[in-house]
């Protein structure tokens, strides 16, 4: 068994509207899904609103840009202002584009002889603004399959930056589609190693290939075999949407990745994974929050299934501490004293340590923690607040 896998949400489709009252309505429902990542949907004309970033980051979340836009060639000099506020509110993941390797990307230049090297042309002066400014660009997820087969668009992308950006490849993360509608989560396990007879536009019956939840197995091999090296991982999109498949199977399929990065058992490579979507436009039925606010019966189950991951595996006790502006307050640290010196308790300040142990002593009150946080540990099925006042005696 792996470590735990932290997954999330993909906000929505579209590129807002970014308002704060949503912000403060949906938080609720993310943070009960167990979720860590946002996943933003952005252009090149206007950042996403920096409340809603810094809101967003102060619950607990890591927010993902992914910034969707045609490739142009005065398209770093658009972007560059945003990857620089975006830096200095704290986003630490940008995706460039979506899916080059769809005609409808590229318009007339799709008659172009050579399509990675073009995308190339557009991809790596970004990524090289961004990595200057401390954030990791992540290669846009690729339409499984697509116009242009996506194994075969990405591995002449690998070679095209191990040729002419090779200082960059430590520094890059692979985005990926991992949709399995239709498909046991499975499919295509093992990569082109387990499957050799699938190739390029052709899957031999009795065969399987990357079109699944399992992508990542066959962008890892052919990173591992170009770059010599197994890269970072984000799913930009993952599991069955609304829509696709009766609701209930959505559900259940959905609650059992949750399960999967929450249990360990995806490759050490996988940085995060999204869930499609938190909201969408009226009439588009992804959304796993209706129209009038309320949260569907994904939301619950994915919970659940998260919790259940977490809670298979736990031992010993943890003595959760607070910090404000980076620091333990004085009072809590003392307070935490007892189980420091008389018991073989683990005393830090990471929630996500706290919640794999099979107790947590929580120093503070309830406001001493943001709400997605608090959210959590009050689910815990052993979880004991203390407030920092007092002397304890050491535990038995």
């Amino acid at each position: 068994m792996g470590i735990p896998h932290h997954f999330g949400i993909y906000y929505s489709p579209t590129a807002g509207p970014y308002r704060q009252a949503d912000l403060q309505a949906f938080l609720p429902h993310i943070g009960s899904t167990g979720a860590k990542w946002v996943v933003l949907r952005a252009n090149s004309k206007r950042a996403v609103p920096e409340a809603f970033v810094r809101g967003l980051i102060d619950e607990g979340f890591t927010p993902v840009i992914h910034l969707d836009a045609p490739p142009s060639p005065n398209l770093e000099r658009e972007v560059s202002p945003l990857l620089h506020v975006y830096s200095r509110w704290g986003v630490k993941y940008i995706c460039f584009f979506d899916a080059p390797n769809r005609r409808a990307f590229w318009g007339k230049a799709w008659q172009s002889s050579n399509l990675p090297e073009l995308f190339l042309d557009a991809f790596l002066p970004l990524a090289t603004s961004a990595h200057a400014r401390g954030i990791t660009p992540i290669l846009p997820p690729l339409l499984p399959g697509g116009d242009y087969w996506d194994t075969a668009f990405l591995r002449h992308v690998l070679e095209g930056i191990t040729r002419r950006a090779e200082h960059l490849i430590p520094s890059l993360a692979l985005g990926a589609y991992a949709w399995s509608e239709g498909k046991p989560l499975n499919w295509g396990a093992g990569g082109p190693e387990a499957w050799p007879e699938a190739l390029p536009y052709s899957t031999p019956e009795g065969s399987q290939d990357q079109r699944g939840f399992r992508i990542f197995e066959w962008y890892a091999a052919h990173a591992r075999a170009v770059w010599n090296r197994e890269p970072k991982i984000f799913l930009i999109g993952m599991g069955w949407r609304y829509g696709q498949a009766p609701s209930d199977e959505v559900e259940k399929h959905n609650a059992e990745i949750a399960r999967m990065f929450r249990q360990g058992e995806l490759p050490d490579y996988i940085l995060g994974g999204a869930f499609w979507a938190l909201t969408a436009p009226e009439g588009d039925e992804i959304a796993w929050v209706a129209p009038d606010g309320s949260p569907k019966q994904i939301i619950a189950k994915v919970g659940m299934a998260a919790q259940e991951g977490q809670s298979e595996g736990k031992k010993g006790v943890y003595v959760l501490l607070p910090r404000k502006n980076g620091r333990v307050p004085a009072a809590h640290l003392g307070a935490a004293l007892a189980w420091l010196q008389n018991t073989a308790a683990t005393v830090g300040s990471i929630p996500q340590e706290a919640l794999q142990a099979e107790e947590i002593i929580i120093i503070g009150s309830p406001a001493d923690y943001p709400p997605q946080v608090r959210a959590e540990l009050n689910v815990h099925p052993k979880a004991t607040w203390l407030p920092p006042i007092g002397t304890y005696p050491a535990p038995e």
